[in-house]
């Protein structure tokens, strides 16, 4: 045979993918080395998988050929596929990943060619244009970024200016929690043949996930992706500017969209989505501080992240401007511990492989930041457990946001928090737990509040001459219990790492 094979990562699912124009078939591979990973989310294995063959599927339906393989890694499913078929021509798409693409560029194709095309379907700036905006910064500040973005993709704009004169309605969507009106249900999916089979399959087979994959309920087709689009639209889009920083015991979410694990998977695309939310405001159906902040979060955030990643990879996963090297407590995994709103968390994450990102940024990663622990081992764990969790996520987002592992690259100051913070946004978590949220000393204290005074005690030769840490730098100086504090902080690191073993 001859040709041209497109191959299609798993994490590509584009409904017009670039790489089918002008290819003879498809080449999708299942690695098995994935799938068994230690501790994946038995949600995010059913999850891929599900989408991966009901992808398949489709393009069979359109009369594609599509030669898919159930390989032990990807490079065996690849060397099969090339002796099986002898391609004059592979295409792909840039993938997003950077372990990918070193991969792809020792792939040994032989005589075959390789075009590798430029994803401008997962990400309205890609790898490049990302690279030609940040060449002439000081700094890769989100706000410069977002708003060069609003006005090049022309959302949200009247002309060259934004509309209503504003172009960030941050500081109006911090509610806290209390105020927070019931949120609607997320929309009811039922599993099919190929889904349920991965149900049952993975809670059989593969004793090594984590959580469970009974009452998996998520899209795995396009269309389901855009039923669920449709509802927050409709039903959560409304309310969800005000109550994003919000969090409820019980409830992991509320208003939010729940979208990026289908955007990071290319059942929906950013382009769409932000359109969406766009349409939605036009026709006065949301009003601007939620769209705006959506919008933010699709072709701000997310798209900064991803380029901040390429830029900085890869020695941006080694970062430790704490030098932090803490183990990672055994309860990230079981969920037993008294303070209830890390209990609480983990407990949803086990069942749904989510939770939003005020939970992920200000208790979790929060916690592993005044903890100590190890940068790369808690991000690990997210790669691991989130079910729209990759590398070119999580990295930037938990190393760098949540940890201020990169020294300030992500953000001006390290985002943490004593409990004070948790108390005010959340309803729940404070008022049932076993420690007292607002006590700094004694065997009551909320581990948040002891670990917190003692990072800044610990920390304050890298911190002390932030300008944006001079007020909590005056409160610890105001302190008379700081070493009473410290020893405590040292007696619940030592508490956890002996848990390890």
């Amino acid at each position: 045979m001859s040709g041209s094979s497109a191959i299609i990562f798993g994490n590509q699912l584009y409904a017009n993918h670039p790489a089918l124009d002008g290819a003879d078939r498809v080449l999708m591979v299942e690695s098995a080395r994935k799938l068994e990973k230690r501790y994946l989310h038995a949600k995010k294995i059913v999850f891929v998988v599900s989408a991966m063959r009901h992808y398949r599927d489709m393009l069979r339906e359109r009369g594609i050929e599509v030669d898919y393989r159930e390989a032990p890694t990807f490079s065996a499913g690849l060397a099969d596929h090339l002796r099986a078929y002898q391609p004059e021509r592979v295409i792909v798409v840039e993938p997003a990943e950077y372990p990918a693409q070193q991969a792809i560029e020792q792939w040994p194709l032989g005589t075959a060619t390789l075009t590798i095309l430029t994803d401008t379907v997962g990400f309205t700036c890609d790898r490049k244009t990302f690279a030609s905006w940040a060449k002439p910064q000081k700094a890769l500040r989100l706000e410069r970024f977002y708003r060069w973005q609003r006005e090049r993709l022309t959302l949200l704009m009247n002309g060259k200016d934004p509309v209503t004169d504003r172009w960030n309605f941050d500081a109006e969507n911090r509610e806290p929690a209390r105020k927070m009106p019931p949120a609607p249900s997320l929309p009811t999916i039922l599993p099919d043949a190929i889904t349920q089979t991965l149900i049952d399959t993975v809670q059989h087979d593969y004793p090594q996930a984590w959580g469970s994959s009974e009452r998996f309920g998520y899209p795995v087709t396009h269309a389901d992706a855009q039923r669920w689009l449709d509802a927050f639209i409709t039903d959560r889009l409304p309310q969800f500017g005000p109550w994003e920083d919000a969090i409820r015991d019980g409830d992991p979410f509320l208003f939010h969209g729940v979208i990026a694990l289908l955007l990071n998977i290319g059942l929906l695309t950013p382009s769409d989505v932000a359109h969406r939310a766009e349409a939605a405001y036009r026709a006065g159906s949301a009003p601007i501080q939620s769209v705006e902040g959506f919008i933010r979060q699709i072709i701000g955030w997310r798209e900064y992240v991803h380029g901040v990643y390429w830029q900085h990879m890869p020695d941006y996963a080694a970062r430790n401007f704490f030098e932090h090297d803490a183990p990672l407590p055994d309860f990230f995994w079981s969920g037993e511990t008294d303070m209830r709103c890390l209990h609480q968390i983990i407990g949803d994450v086990q069942h749904n492989a989510y939770s939003h990102h005020i939970q992920r940024l200000m208790i979790v990663s929060n916690f592993g930041n005044l903890a100590g622990i190890t940068p790369a081992a808690l991000t690990e764990w997210f790669l691991n457990v989130y079910i729209d969790a990759y590398d070119w996520v999580m990295w930037p987002n938990v190393l760098g946001l949540g940890l201020f592992a990169d020294g300030g690259l992500m953000s001006t100051k390290p985002y943490i928090a004593s409990a004070a913070y948790i108390r005010k946004m959340s309803v729940g978590y404070c008022d049932q737990c076993r420690y007292d949220a607002t006590a700094r000393t004694g065997a009551d204290a909320c581990p948040f509040n002891v670990l917190y005074w003692d990072f800044l005690a610990r920390h304050r030769d890298k911190l002390a001459g932030n300008v944006r840490m001079m007020l909590a730098y005056k409160g610890l100086d105001q302190r008379t219990d700081i070493d009473e504090i410290q020893t405590r902080a040292r007696d619940f690191r030592e508490t956890w790492s002996k848990d390890l073993g």
